[in-house]
């Protein structure tokens, strides 16, 4: 187990991070951080099959990415990430993450975590299983502020319709966290997502999506930018995102 409050690895800008330019996309900053964060648990000892030991499981319910400068192809950068300590009562944590290209900043974000366990519900943070002598870093980027931005979408928002389909399930047998911003993404063109000077992408993860799902994606204009969402059949929404112009 490990007593390191931040953990960081050094990777590559390759292709599959890149979409139509020769750098790195912002689903990639999502996914680089997601992994960072199960690395992390896994090296402390409450990763995912830790957890499932003890019936329990994580779920990240909000993450919000802030954008800084590109990582150009091949570039090498170095992802870190970092838990903050909560009161043993709460039932949320909290995650830190950047990431780096030797001393310049390309991105940074933070990811709000619940634990449940599959029988009692929410679990309070000091069953969330860090070592007693786990010496926690305690700064967030952009002091950890979230916004909780409405779901609320009339048909004349509608993108396109997603199903739900195999590539998007990971081992919590739901829609991944990621598959919902390449899903929100795709409200926009390649030339767009490529040339916009996006400053901030935030998704509020509200409701779980299941293989064969159709969720009609939906895209509005806001102060600044865009909200999206993915609308169940009920018309409620299962996420809702925001892509925030600098």
């Amino acid at each position: 187990m490990s007593s390191t409050p931040k953990f960081s690895f050094d990777t590559t800008v390759t292709p599959d991070l890149c979409g139509k330019e020769p750098v790195m996309n912002p689903t990639a900053a999502f996914t680089l951080f997601q992994n960072a964060a199960g690395l992390h648990a896994e090296e402390i000892g409450n990763g995912t099959a830790a957890l499932a030991e003890r019936n329990k499981y994580w779920v990240a319910t909000h993450t919000r990415i802030d954008f800084h400068g590109h990582a150009q192809l091949m570039e090498k950068i170095t992802v870190s990430t970092w838990p903050v300590w909560r009161k043993p009562n709460a039932v949320r944590g909290y995650r830190g993450y950047d990431i780096k290209s030797g001393d310049k900043l390309i991105a940074e974000g933070v990811t709000e975590w619940v634990v449940l366990d599959r029988d009692t519900g929410f679990v309070r943070f000091s069953g969330f299983g860090f070592p007693e002598d786990f010496q926690f870093y305690n700064e967030l980027p952009f002091g950890g502020k979230l916004t909780h931005y409405h779901d609320e979408f009339s048909d004349a928002d509608e993108v396109y319709t997603f199903t739900v389909r195999t590539s998007s399930i990971d081992i919590g047998r739901h829609m991944n966290n990621v598959a919902y911003v390449r899903a929100f993404l795709d409200c926009f063109t390649a030339d767009e997502v490529a040339q916009l000077p996006i400053g901030t992408m935030e998704v509020r993860y509200i409701t779980a999506c299941m293989e064969g799902e159709e969720l009609r994606i939906c895209k509005k204009a806001i102060d600044g930018g865009w909200l999206l969402g993915a609308r169940r059949s009920d018309g409620k929404c299962a996420a809702v995102a925001s892509v925030l112009l600098k």
